[in-house]
């Protein structure tokens, strides 16, 4: 159903009046764009109506080409590092697709060969590889179609024809015919643009030292699934606010990053201005529920809670110890902080900001690693309010949980107010732009199976021996965090288990291992196997098949299980054969009982000759709405929020 132009005043009037009370929250709710692709998940991306009925190089091309677009692709930038393992290059480089493509907008070639390929395979093409040329430093991508391997530089923004000038050449054919490069037979836009080296440099670096072929070098796993509370609002914005981005070490790096850097607007951006439209974005989630008996806010939006009651006054004790409640902060997009100086990490303030409101004796802490632990952060014995900002323990961080524990009678204890504001890092590109005349745009609900699912991406870190045993069942027999490259030999066994109250319905498993090469590739017998609670039989759902042109050490994995039937727990076995050296799990996990809401509010804020123009609705569960722009609009932002009681 489309909702006219005209209805946007009645629906304006409506989200003032509130919304009905709701006990439920709203899962992954995702508004698209006729401008802009779905890139909620690379399912929803290959349904694009720009190349969803192509196969082959026309499938390869268009996409590619999407990729490096001004309007909607990603753009140069330092490398992008998540999480704390101790091996930089291998085991932090961010080479996700899904990251890429909605969190960051930016790489460089070492992650765009690898993310560029992930999006091939993902999208149905046969098979996918970066390639690393030592020769110029540079990475690319090849993929195989119609029985022959094809290169696509998403990072240099080129691809090379055959000299029929009809199929697009491989690396190989690059590397016999150096002629390609300078003497093309048929130019593709933007076709290598401005670059300082020149194409005649490539011709003879691609040839001075053998390339390496990467298998699966790159990750996936993640989701774009989040959910809205009541009392919450998310919005995002198309540009910066205020200098708010995943601040790297590399920023700093040299005099030249830091001029880049300082430019208006401040923060990260391509060294290719020409490159994209965009820099980066920035998107808030401010959670803000009603804890007083009146309203279902804290039933709806609390993630656990103990020996707790709501009165008229707040959340209190309800009987004899301690009370507890907890509450998660889970975005799809990497919380960022206000950056300080750009020479340390150390001022960065202001990532998520807890402001509360109690009377008597209550603690805070934190866990970082989905309730396995927790760590006493602050402690409060008066009446009054207090703010904590945890940016000291939110970095390059996804998920966090924040429990606080009421520590006396009910009349003297109680935890009367709480507001979460987490910024996150969005990329612009991929979010619902306007643009002039009618735009068409479509709410949609669920992930990607339709299910009103709630993620949990665990990646311990696999470098640190404490961390690894908070999540394996037994200790390995051979497990050395300090042999990166074959960290766990032999087998491990790990349990799972959903947040409370749920329970598993799908998971993505997977993580790096290392591999034997060329000719000796076969001989590699890593695996991944898992098995229910309820279940004695292990079902396998890796087994590694490597190319013999695979030149690299190591490589990813990831495969997604849906259960027959939703499970309380997983137990999940790796084996190292010649060894694992990461773990990734994502349990999407369900509530047997709950019945979702879908209606929520969306506004659109944009430009129109300089005024900001607001479209207000309220969607009352999956349609189509339009809103009218007699000029081209400067997109501002999108912002979804539930009412609270």
């Amino acid at each position: 159903m489309k909702i006219p132009v005209r209805l946007i005043a009645i629906l304006s009037l409506i989200v003032l009046l509130g919304t009905p009370s709701v006990s439920a929250k709203v899962y992954s709710p995702w508004i698209i764009s006729e401008h802009t692709a779905d890139t909620s998940s690379m399912e929803a991306f290959r349904l694009d109506s720009r190349w969803k009925d192509k196969t082959g190089q026309d499938l390869a091309l268009e996409v590619w080409k999407y990729l490096v677009s001004q309007e909607n692709g990603v753009f140069h930038y330092c490398p992008i590092r998540e999480g704390d393992d101790p091996v930089d290059w291998e085991f932090r480089m961010i080479r996700d697709p899904i990251k890429m493509l909605n969190t960051y907008g930016y790489g460089f070639c070492g992650a765009f060969g690898p993310t560029t390929a992930g999006i091939f395979e993902a999208i149905g093409l046969d098979q996918a590889r970066s390639v690393q040329v030592p020769g110029c430093n540079h990475n690319v991508t090849e993929v195989w179609y119609d029985g022959s391997w094809h290169y696509f530089d998403t990072d240099l923004r080129g691809v090379l024809f055959r000299r029929d000038g009809q199929v697009i050449a491989s690396v190989a054919d690059v590397i016999r015919e150096p002629d390609l490069w300078t003497n093309p037979s048929k130019k593709i836009q933007p076709f290598f643009p401005d670059d300082p080296p020149g194409l005649e440099v490539y011709a003879r670096t691609f040839r001075e030292e053998p390339v390496e072929y990467c298998y699966r070098w790159f990750m996936s796993g993640s989701t774009m699934d989040f959910v809205l509370r009541k009392g919450e609002s998310f919005t995002r914005w198309w540009s910066p606010q205020g200098g708010r981005w995943s601040h790297q070490e590399d920023d700093s790096r040299n005099d030249w990053w830091i001029d880049l850097i300082s430019k208006d607007p401040y923060g990260a951006k391509s060294n290719h201005p020409d490159f994209s439209i965009w820099t980066h974005g920035n998107g808030l989630f401010d959670y803000h529920p009603n804890l007083k008996s009146d309203s279902s806010d804290l039933d709806d939006g609390v993630f656990q809670k103990k020996n707790v009651e709501v009165t008229d006054k707040g959340v209190t004790v309800a009987g004899s110890g301690n009370g507890e409640v907890v509450f998660e902060v889970l975005s799809p997009y990497i919380i960022v902080p206000l950056v300080g100086d750009l020479l340390t990490r150390d001022d960065d303030r202001e990532a998520s900001i807890i402001d509360f409101t109690s009377r008597g004796r209550i603690k805070v802490y934190i866990s970082l690693d989905y309730g396995r632990s927790f760590r006493e952060i602050a402690v409060t014995e008066k009446a009054g309010s207090m703010k904590l900002d945890l940016t000291p323990h939110l970095r390059e961080r996804y998920q966090y949980l924040v429990k606080f524990t009421l520590d006396g009678p009910a009349e003297k204890t109680i935890l009367e107010s709480i507001r979460i504001r987490t910024w996150v890092q969005v990329a612009p590109a991929s979010l619902p732009r306007l643009g002039k005349g009618v735009n068409q745009l479509s709410y949609r609900l669920g992930d990607k199976h339709g299910l009103h699912s709630l993620p949990w991406l665990q990646i311990p870190n696999m470098g640190s021996r404490e961390e690894m045993s908070r999540y394996w069942s037994q200790p390995p027999l051979d497990y050395d965090p300090e042999r990166f490259q074959e960290r766990l030999k032999g087998e491990v066994e790990l349990t799972f288990t959903p947040p409370p109250g749920r329970t598993i319905k799908w998971m993505s498993l997977g993580g790096f291992f290392s591999t034997h090469r060329g000719k000796q590739a076969t001989r590699t017998a890593n695996a991944i196997w898992y098995r229910t609670a309820d279940s004695r039989e292990w079902l396998q759902v890796h087994g590694a098949n490597i190319p013999q042109w695979h030149s690299h050490w190591h490589y990813s994995f990831d495969q997604e299980v849906v259960l027959p039937k939703t499970a309380d727990q997983v137990q999940v076995r790796y084996v190292g054969d010649p060894g694992v050296n990461g773990i990734r799990v994502n349990l999407h996990s369900v509530k047997p009982e709950e019945e979702p809401e879908q209606s929520i509010a969306v506004i659109h804020g944009y430009e129109l000759d300089g005024e900001l123009k607001e479209s207000r609705f309220v969607l009352d569960g999956p349609t189509e709405y339009s809103i009218e722009c007699p000029k081209e609009p400067k997109n501002i932002f999108i912002r979804m929020e539930m009412a609270g009681d």
